[in-house]
């Protein structure tokens, strides 16, 4: 992290009485992610220009009302150089409520049905990796939901056939699987610090819809560029 200019390095307790937060909620403001971690010098942690800078942007955010999931958005959004129309989009999608039931278990045999042929057995076999098949080796069921059914019959629909839907398939969740190893990185970074097991998987686990949001961002500027770049589509 930079250091703006010759601005002293301060203590916890400096930066709360200089902001006008208090120690308690500093330490919230970390532990959600929206503020970096401090300076560390030995044993002492330390808060400098940046700290404030961004210490500041969040009170101002809150004092307007915006809620944590909303700041956190909007940090992700800066630190990826998205627009606010991208961050909008996702907050659409994030908003919009699942009808009941429409998350579930698809036979194989309904999976079919969907795609009027037989799933491609190597697309079948990336979904057992992945822990999307209830009995690994079976392949008898797909975790599934409505978004998933309509995407696939879209594909059909478009004309995509059988080795068409195992590449996109493939692709996808070979995708996702890499993706997913970021959490290994993440994982093997902070065992070591010596945290409360209970509390170091409570703090993973909340960092996943953050990743999703993120990650969801990412791909949409991806394939636009795709899109727009590699086969001549104008910029949506």
């Amino acid at each position: 992290m930079s250091a703006r200019g010759s601005a002293p390095l301060q203590r916890i307790e400096e930066l709360a009485e200089t902001s006008g937060a208090t120690v308690r909620n500093i330490r919230v403001y970390q532990e959600r992610g929206l503020l970096q971690p401090p300076i560390r010098q030995g044993r002492t942690a330390l808060y400098g220009p940046d700290h404030r800078s961004r210490l500041d942007l969040i009170l101002r955010l809150l004092n307007r009302g915006y809620t944590f999931a909303t700041i956190e958005e909007l940090l992700i959004a800066e630190r990826h150089g998205f627009t606010l129309a991208e961050l909008l989009e996702v907050e659409s999608v994030r908003g919009e409520r699942r009808p009941p039931g429409s998350r579930r278990r698809l036979t194989r045999a309904e999976s079919q049905a969907v795609a009027s042929f037989d799933m491609p057995e190597e697309l079948i076999d990336v979904g057992e990796s992945l822990g999307l098949i209830t009995e690994p080796g079976a392949a008898d069921h797909f975790f599934s939901d409505v978004y998933m059914a309509d995407l696939l019959r879209d594909l059909i629909v478009l004309g995509v056939d059988e080795e068409g839907i195992e590449k996109i398939g493939r692709l996808f969740m070979e995708g996702q699987s890499r993706a997913a190893e970021a959490f290994t990185v993440l994982v093997e970074t902070v065992r070591g610090a010596g945290m409360d097991q209970a509390v170091f998987e409570k703090r993973v686990r909340s960092i996943l819809p953050r990743a999703g949001a993120a990650a969801r961002l990412i791909f949409l500027s991806a394939a636009e560029t795709l899109l727009t770049e590699r086969h001549g589509f104008s910029r949506g």
